[in-house]
């Protein structure tokens, strides 16, 4: 249902347009439409292309990496196993304790440590741990201090690596990781491996040999062919381990890796996944030693910028037959348009009043045949409007004579005059009250035409309006009015106080057989003027109330005399354009109370 009248709110904007339009809008869809499938087309089957060439080249780098790394380990292993089998350090490890010896003897038992450190360059420290308390350790980057045996002993490394008996246990090492070397200054990857006695195999020490990260890092560089490319390489627990990037951003976040770890599933492969909403190429390969992983991630866009050219081709020759198809279609519409538009201006000039406007056409297509009875209807239509005009003129007249007839304000004024003196001279002086009351409500409610009163005035008016009621309701109906004296001289919109105090005595007193007080009062506060119009009487049902509270007055003028509230907040909208207050408090049986907040005007007393 929704599609369906998305689809007729795009024809309807299509057919308001201008018939040139049309023509233009339709050529150049065609002409975009095919041009898109053809890049499309083009773009995908390129696309396609790139991306098995570059995920084979990616998928060898990242073994060529892989390789390296097991090369590296498997000879780091071997080192290990060399050390191990060192008559020399065996010799030492075999002691039941380490005082025995001097520290020279130590040390050249210890040679071929050294030398292994100094002439293979993968290799950035090594420290040995005994049974008997030998603690040593060498360096070349410049890391220094190892922990005693005791603390080695209680780490979860240590117990690890107890439980493989000789066996190589992979770790990582931060720099601000003190337990194994008190001073690191690089991070590293560290073998941990049990040293045994070869006669009983029995654990008589612990050796750590530590490759710097760096190392590893220029070996995976060399592969990074791509602006934005990334290598990391994580443990088997999907920890990183290290992450190297072309442009070194977004590496060793450990959320990155987890949201690879669904596509892991095999020791190696290759696919295009979706991080952070970017398309990654993604190539992996599994370590044979401990199941370590090497990624290599390429975003997609990198990868398939040469497959742009292809893009921007299309680009290029969509512009052009868009020229070409402009060029042909201003053309072709301005053929049907011409005569249309020369309608429309014919048009233009009879509806300014020239109603013996003629279009002529040279041609008897359909355009020549509908001038031909467009000129017809004009004749037609000057015809009709001068007999309009002729009734219309004596409807006037009419109306003219009518409302000389009706009754001049002054007449009534001057008639109700004449009662209240009647009424004096004979004593009747309430009803003489009540004729001078009158009198004034008519001539303030007029206010001589003009839209805005004084608060003075407007007051007079609230008091001869309740002062008629009270003559009416007798003691049922109470009422008291304190305008503070400052604010008599300023100005309001006329009539918007006495409709609610209307109200107040029409659900008051004509409904309840209970008295009614009504107060009603004026003051001066921050440059505005406040009003607040109360009463006890039947108060406002809550669903009325909730329309007037939320703005929407949905009340009709009412029909014995007031102004409804909507008429008031329309005129108070239209005065101060939103700058104002109306609220508005009811309970049913407890009464109403009516507040209005509008800008102080200084206009000056008028008394009408």
């Amino acid at each position: 249902m929704a599609f369906a009248r998305r689809r007729q709110k795009l024809k309807q904007t299509y057919m308001n347009l201008s018939i040139r339009y049309k023509i233009l809008v339709l050529n150049f869809i065609v002409i975009i439409l095919i041009a898109v499938i053809i890049g499309l087309f083009s773009y995908l089957i390129y696309s396609r292309s790139i991306i098995k060439k570059i995920s084979t080249v990616n998928l060898r780098d990242t073994r060529q990496v892989r390789n390296s790394i097991d090369h590296l380990q498997k000879e780091i292993y071997e080192l290990s196993t060399y050390i191990c089998l060192s008559a020399q350090i065996q010799q030492i490890l075999s002691l039941d304790s380490i005082s025995a010896i001097t520290l020279n003897e130590i040390n050249k038992a210890m040679e071929p440590v050294s030398g292994l450190l100094a002439f293979n360059e993968a290799i950035s420290f090594i420290s040995i741990y005994g049974e008997n308390g030998l603690e040593y350790y060498t360096s070349k980057d410049g890391s220094t201090g190892i922990s005693t045996k005791d603390l080695i002993e209680e780490s979860s490394i240590y117990q690890e690596m107890a439980k493989l008996k000789g066996g190589p246990l992979w770790k990582t090492i931060s720099k601000k990781d003190r337990l194994f070397i008190k001073d690191n200054r690089n991070s590293k990857i560290a073998m941990f491996r049990s040293l045994l006695e070869m006669n009983n195999l029995q654990t008589k020490g612990m050796l750590m040999i530590c490759i710097n990260l760096a190392f590893i890092e220029d070996l995976c560089r060399e592969s990074l062919d791509y602006e934005k490319s990334a290598i990391f390489i994580i443990d088997d627990q999907y920890q990183i381990i290290m992450g190297i990037s072309s442009t070194a951003d977004g590496l060793n976040r450990p959320e990155l890796v987890e949201s690879l770890v669904p596509y892991l599933v095999d020791d190696e492969g290759q696919r295009i996944i979706d991080i952070n909403r970017n398309k990654v190429l993604l190539t992996y390969s599994t370590l044979e030693k401990n199941n370590w992983k090497t990624l290599y991630m390429v975003p997609t866009r990198i990868v398939l910028q040469p497959v742009q050219t292809i893009l921007w081709i299309t680009m290029v020759v969509v512009f052009i037959c868009l020229l070409i198809g402009f060029a042909l279609s201003m053309y072709t519409s301005s053929l049907v348009t011409k005569p249309i538009n020369k309608l429309l201006f014919s048009m233009n000039r009879v509806k300014q009043g020239n109603f013996k406007e003629k279009v002529h056409f040279i041609y008897q297509d359909e355009i020549g045949r509908l001038g031909a009875q467009y000129n017809e209807m004009i004749d037609h239509i000057h015809h009709l409007i001068n007999r309009v005009l002729k009734l219309q003129l004596k409807e006037k007249e009419a109306e003219l004579r009518a409302l000389q007839a009706q009754i001049n304000p002054h007449f009534l004024y001057n008639t109700l005059d004449t009662i209240f003196w009647k009424a004096q001279k004979v004593g009747q002086y309430e009803i003489s009250d009540m004729i001078y009351a009158l009198s004034n409500i008519f001539r303030l409610t007029l206010n001589q035409g003009e839209d805005f009163i004084s608060i003075y005035n407007e007051k007079q008016l609230i008091e001869n309006y309740i002062l008629l009621q009270k003559k009416r309701f007798n003691d049922k109906l109470t009422y008291q009015i304190e305008f503070e004296e400052r604010i008599l001289n300023y100005s309001i919109p006329k009539l918007i106080i006495q409709p609610f105090v209307e109200n107040a005595v029409i659900h008051g007193a004509e409904k309840s057989d209970n008295n009614t007080v009504i107060t009603v009062t004026g003051n001066y506060e921050e440059g505005k003027i406040h009003f607040s119009i109360t009463d006890n009487g039947a108060g406002i049902e809550s669903s009325k109330l909730v329309a007037l509270q939320q703005d929407t007055f949905m009340e009709k003028k009412e029909t014995n005399g007031g102004y409804a509230i909507h008429n008031v907040k329309g005129r108070l909208d239209l005065y101060y354009h939103g700058n104002y207050d109306l609220t508005i408090d009811s309970r049913e049986g407890k009464g109403t109370k009516v507040e209005i907040v509008i800008p102080a005007k200084q206009g000056g007393r008028k008394n009408v």
